[in-house]
């Protein structure tokens, strides 16, 4: 938000301050400045002169030589403009000025020397196309520079949006003056809502209905207006804001916003086909044509202003395009409302469309401005060229015009919640300079909280200590050593294996980790089917890809591996975080579920299985690696079908018989929603069934004394159908149960032309160790033949 330090001083004599002091102020008790600067300071070297005389350069035929003087001193100046004449009053770019990158010289063109340059609208930055040098009124003061002509001499403050989101009554000049008036305990000069206009009798017939849609809605009947051009000063004041001049009613609703953070609206009169005016819901589907140019069809719910049957504007953001004020307009209708910051959000969200009249509704803005405004905008339309206007009685309802917000507290509370020792006087004090009403009784308060900020912002005691504190000065608080025991923390297994398990994936194997929100939209939720029935629907509802609480870990994984999976070539993630899941429809509250989930991106192309099948195993293997990190050794993988996998490439890790991870190939029909060119594969961990077995079993010795005897090794290769899974063979000479057999996995896997279309070779290797005697030649081939053997009494193929 941007403000203008000359505005400020309308309200409250900033310029009795020093500048620094007040910059201070602000940063330190109201909100953080992001920048201090001048507006257009470059042009302070751009001075109004009159032309004296015109002749032809000697040497260049689309070139003038001019003389000029601002009445002191006159200047040469060499110009290829057309629309200049003697007795022109223009604006002259001096040597040294800057004018889109590039500083003005005295020089020579063509041999005739020029000492500036002439300005169009464009080199002003006051158009963004223009056909020649800016002509300016004949009255116009000669030497004074067009920072001063155009009232732009002045500094403007750029505040940080985020540091005043809870201080709505900041968010406009008069307000932001209040609060500095009162935190520099300066006066505050005058008060634009207490304007005085009186009312022609009667309404125009226009009419209102109630609704509970608004907290007060009120609309007037204005008459012959003149659509001009605004007055300098209120074109310059919402230039310096940032807002373009449309024309001297419009500019006034942009005032009005800028000055008092009421938005407003003016109809045309003529374009309006009823008058009545109702505030409703749209329906579904509903559309109708937006200032912006835009005419978006409408979800259901979004909050309308309703003329007769005619929708005119969305709430509290845009108005319509068909009864916008234009040049023949004559007959106006003002609009002056306070919506449900609610509903002003659930607009913002639902059509993508940010106004800044939105901004402010969505604060949560109190109605007692509704009226006084209209006295307000009424005496500014008289002031910026409509001297004629007759306003008539507003038309409307104020469902709020008689809340309060009382708090109780006391001085006891106040000084322990400061931790500063503070007088009743000096409290009482503080708060009416900020608008509180204050009645005391012994050390007991009643405080009135202003209109101002009852609404969202001061409701609570503990608002009333942070009011206190900003205005004191939190330097003021001395700093204080927490007065607590010193104990010894109580044991968090969850937390100490967590650690454990992050530190083995990202600085023992690499894997990056990730945060992801806890909401999902309705399409995440239905991944993995066992919990797509127990998803629990935000009440205040989020934009639809926030709608629901996560089920599952997995959607936010992929959708960050479906940001890097064009910028890396290795993508290995993981994520610890919880679930959450609603059964049933009863008043209990939902379960919390704490998973590890992991992803890896394959390198290589989908439809290079082989390779794939290499990066799946890969990470079965990492996941093994887990366990045995955490001294967990004695787990078994299981093949299990899930339907958020591939069907022959999922996988069930099981401990002490109870499912403790999966892995699997995400399934490409969830590849191809998700938008990922590359396969996804997938694991993850019950952090909550880990956790238990960890405590009965992870500090348990698994340690085995290495032999004495050295490691053998056999190799199997066997010919399979390409569908064929591989642990069938690998479960079968498990059974075998041979004494010396340590390990058997999946050495190889190879598909080719020697082996023929459709088949695949699989080299199964066998980890053999003796804790009594050498391995001898015999002993290995009676192993390699009862492997042999076992292998062709169950259909295998030896290759």
């Amino acid at each position: 938000m941007k403000l203008s330090v000359d505005w400020l001083n309308d309200f409250t004599p900033l310029s009795q301050i020093p500048f620094e002091k007040v910059l201070e102020k602000i940063n330190t008790s109201i909100c953080e400045i992001d920048d201090v600067e001048e507006f257009k300071s470059h042009l302070s070297s751009v001075i109004t002169v009159k032309i004296k005389s015109l002749e032809k350069h000697p040497n260049a035929e689309k070139l003038q030589t001019t003389i000029a003087t601002d009445g002191t001193k006159d200047y040469q100046i060499v110009t290829a403009a057309t629309n200049v004449n003697v007795g022109d009053i223009v604006p002259l770019a001096l040597p040294g000025t800057k004018l889109d990158g590039k500083e003005i010289l005295d020089s020579e063109l063509r041999g005739v020397r020029s000492q500036g340059m002439y300005c169009s609208e464009k080199e002003l930055g006051t158009a963004i196309e223009s056909s020649g040098v800016l002509i300016l009124p004949k009255d116009t003061t000669l030497g004074i520079s067009v920072r001063k002509l155009f009232l732009w001499e002045d500094t403007i403050l750029t505040i940080d949006n985020k540091s005043i989101t809870h201080r709505p009554d900041l968010w406009n000049h008069f307000g932001f003056a209040r609060e500095l008036a009162s935190q520099l305990q300066i006066p505050l000069n005058s008060f634009p809502l207490q304007s005085d206009t009186n009312w022609e009798s009667g309404n125009q017939g226009l009419t209102v209905e109630k609704s509970e849609h608004a907290h007060a809605y009120y609309v007037c009947a204005i008459q012959n207006v003149n659509i001009s051009g605004s007055i300098p000063k209120i074109k310059s004041r919402l230039e310096k804001c940032g807002i373009r001049s449309i024309n001297n009613v419009v500019d006034v609703s942009n005032y009005l916003l800028l000055e008092l953070g009421q938005p407003t609206h003016f109809f045309d009169r003529s374009k309006l086909q009823s008058s009545n005016f109702t505030v409703s819901k749209s329906k579904e589907g509903e559309s109708f044509a937006l200032l912006d140019d835009t005419s978006p069809k409408l979800p259901e719910n979004i909050l309308l202003i309703q003329n007769g049957n005619t929708p005119v504007a969305l709430a509290g953001v845009m108005g319509g395009k068909d009864s916008a004020v234009t040049e023949s307009t004559k007959d106006i209708v003002m609009e002056s409302a306070v919506f449900k910051r609610e509903d002003v959000r659930f607009t913002i969200r639902k059509t993508n469309i940010r106004t800044e009249s939105a901004v402010r509704y969505e604060k949560g803005l109190d109605s007692y401005t509704c009226l006084p405004v209209i006295k307000r905008a009424v005496q500014l339309l008289i002031e910026n060229g409509n001297p004629n206007v007759k306003v008539f009685e507003p038309q409307g309802f104020n469902h709020t015009v008689s809340k309060t917000v009382t708090i109780d507290t006391n001085l006891s509370f106040l000084r322990h919640k400061l931790g500063k020792k503070i007088s009743l006087q000096e409290v009482t004090d503080i708060l009416q300079r900020l608008g509180f009403t204050v009645t005391a009784k012994d050390e007991s308060l009643s405080v009135v909280v202003p209109k101002y900020r009852q609404n969202y912002d001061v409701t609570i005691p503990e608002d009333l200590v942070e009011e206190i504190g900003r205005t004191i000065g939190y330097a003021s608080i001395r700093t204080e050593a927490l007065s607590m025991a010193v104990e010894t923390p109580i044991r968090n297994p969850l937390r100490e294996l967590e650690r454990r398990v992050k530190q083995f994936l990202a600085l023992e194997v690499g894997f990056n980790e990730v945060y992801n929100y806890s909401f999902a939209s309705s399409a995440d939720a239905k991944l993995e089917v066992a919990y797509t029935e127990s998803s629990l629907k935000i009440a205040n509802e989020m934009p639809e890809e926030h709608a629901l609480l996560r089920t599952s870990l997995y959607p936010g994984l992929i959708k960050q591996a479906k940001l890097n999976q064009d910028r890396f070539e290795s993508v290995n993630l993981f994520e610890l975080g919880r679930t959450y899941h609603k059964e049933g429809k009863g008043s209990d509250l939902a379960e919390e579920k704490r998973w590890l989930s992991i992803l890896s991106l394959s390198k290589h192309k989908p439809t290079d299985l082989v390779s794939i099948e290499q990066e799946f195993l890969r990470l079965r293997e990492t996941v093994s690696e887990l366990f045995f990190y955490l001294n967990l050794p004695k787990f078994l993988w299981s093949k299990q079908n899930r339907s958020h996998f591939h069907p022959n490439a999922s996988l069930a890790l099981h401990y002490d018989g109870k499912e403790v991870a999966e892995l699997g190939i995400l399934h490409t029909r969830f590849s191809d929603l998700y938008d990922v060119k590359r396969r996804v594969i997938l694991a993850k961990i019950n952090m909550e069934v880990l956790v238990e077995i960890w405590e009965n079993h992870g500090r348990n010795s698994h340690f085995i004394p290495p032999s004495h005897f050295p490691q053998g090794q056999l190799d199997i290769s066997l010919l399979m159908n390409e569908s064929d899974p591989t642990e069938p063979f690998a479960n079968l000479v498990e059974t075998l149960q041979i004494p010396e057999l340590e390990s058997v996995y999946v050495q190889t896997i190879f598909q080719g032309e020697s082996v023929g279309e459709g088949k695949k070779s699989v080299t199964y290797r066998f980890r053999l160790m003796s804790y009594d005697k050498t391995f001898t030649q015999e002993r290995f081939k009676e192993l390699s033949d009862s492997l042999v053997t076992a292998a062709k009494d169950n259909g295998y193929t030896l290759r």
